[in-house]
């Protein structure tokens, strides 16, 4: 109660400040151009619009993915917020290198890019283009038929993941997008009118959701916007596969800080007792002893998998052998569906995600309290020995921000400004 008393004395200082330092940093952008530090020819190549926010040198993720980029044979335009300190390195990974003011977030560097794409008309010839930011984690792996995924579709907009959170939107660190959208006036419209902020609901708002938005607009059919590993494929996969569904169980989002429903013990086996049981008395309800000792009412069972389901509901009915199989498969797998499509799917399901082969991990979701060292751990176990450390190793840099941050910056995180 106290520190709630104290976020909410906070957060209008919290809330001036973030947009004191968002003008400052409009102010010192303002006459600065971005510097196109390396272009070749642009040949009519699938493109691939990378926004960056590295120093110094790129992560050893970001160089893993652009390998793949160029095996897959795409025109690499990265656009750095930051700066590296021998941008000539990288060609022959890059086709073109553009680094401009740090103003605006992932969406200034989308911008710049994609102005870059219009003002030198390559939207005309190119077939797809791919946007991409380096706020997720790139596992190499899954990488190269992740990328052939999404670049060989012909669905118009294509996003990786989707989310649900405020509204329906794809995941904005990753669209594919076809030939008709990139050539939509509405589209083009929207990058040229596009304004900059550093205010991070500002940007959500504008960015990610109003994108979203747009996309609905300029695809010629509602089934041309849609996400690659979206509710629907998981439907469709935890009922083909048993696999899935035991995998999903046993590694299903541990951390209990974000509000989101789980597919906990108690939320399963309670949900097969619902549907399919009753409660009967064999012993009338006044003649039953209160005089159970804390040993008989202070008892857990241990439930890690789906058998562990099945076989504690088994002990708490009269004739399992009723218990059909089929049909708790049929409506464990319709709740674990219900619980995918809740918030961002990418935080929600990160474990059953990168099983069915998505590449990408957000390194924000420690910090933002969606996973726990455990969600981690689980997912690092997903990937090569060196590719873990690494993700680790990122992930952890930016602890729970509820635990971290203090005064102003405290109440600017628990009310989504950091």
């Amino acid at each position: 109660m106290i520190n709630l008393l104290k976020e909410r004395m906070h957060f209008p200082v919290a809330r001036a400040l973030i947009r004191l330092k968002s003008e400052q940093a409009r102010v010192r952008a303002m006459g600065k151009s971005p510097v196109v530090h390396i272009e070749e020819p642009y040949t009519g190549q699938k493109i691939m619009l990378l926004a960056l926010y590295e120093k110094g040198v790129l992560r050893p993720d970001v160089l893993r993915l652009l390998r793949v980029a160029r095996q897959a044979g795409l025109y690499v335009l990265a656009v750095n917020t930051l700066k590296l300190a021998d941008p000539g390195a990288l060609r022959g990974l890059v086709d073109c290198y553009i680094e401009r003011p740090n103003f605006g977030r992932d969406f200034g560097s989308y911008k710049t890019g994609f102005l870059h794409v219009y003002d030198r008309g390559w939207h005309k010839t190119c077939p797809r283009l791919l946007m991409i930011n380096d706020s997720v984690y790139f596992n190499s792996t899954r990488m190269p038929k992740f990328i052939d995924d999404m670049m060989s579709s012909d669905v118009e907009a294509l996003g990786s993941t989707e989310n649900f959170e405020h509204e329906y939107h794809l995941g904005s660190f990753c669209i594919a997008l076809g030939r008709p959208v990139l050539k939509h006036a509405r589209f083009v419209r929207y990058w040229r009118n596009y304004r900059l902020t550093d205010v991070r609901p500002a940007v959500i708002r504008r960015g990610e959701m109003g994108l979203s938005l747009v996309l609905k607009r300029c695809v010629s059919a509602p089934s041309q916007m849609q996400a690659l590993y979206g509710a629907s494929r998981f439907a469709e996969e935890i009922e083909r596969d048993p696999h899935l569904m035991a995998f999903t169980i046993q590694n299903a989002r541990r951390s209990d800080r974000a509000h989101w429903k789980r597919a906990t013990p108690e939320s399963l086996v309670g949900y097969l007792l619902g549907r399919y049981s009753i409660p009967t008395y064999l012993t009338k309800p006044d003649e039953i002893s209160l005089e159970a000792s804390l040993a008989d009412v202070d008892r857990n069972e241990w439930i890690a998998s789906y058998d562990d389901v099945v076989r504690s509901v088994r002990n708490r009915v009269e004739n399992p052998q009723l218990i059909d199989d089929a049909s708790v498969r049929r409506t464990l797998a319709s709740l674990l569906v219900e619980i995918f499509m809740v918030g961002s799917h990418i935080h929600q399901n990160l474990a059953s995600l990168v099983y069915l082969g998505l590449p990408l991990i957000k390194l924000d979701g420690l910090y933002r309290g969606v996973h726990n060292i455990e969600d981690i751990n689980t997912v690092g176990n997903l990937l090569p020995d060196a590719e873990a450390v690494e993700m680790r190793k990122l992930l952890m840099e930016r602890p729970y921000g509820e635990n971290t941050l203090y005064g102003w910056k405290r109440a600017a995180f628990m009310r989504g400004y950091l």
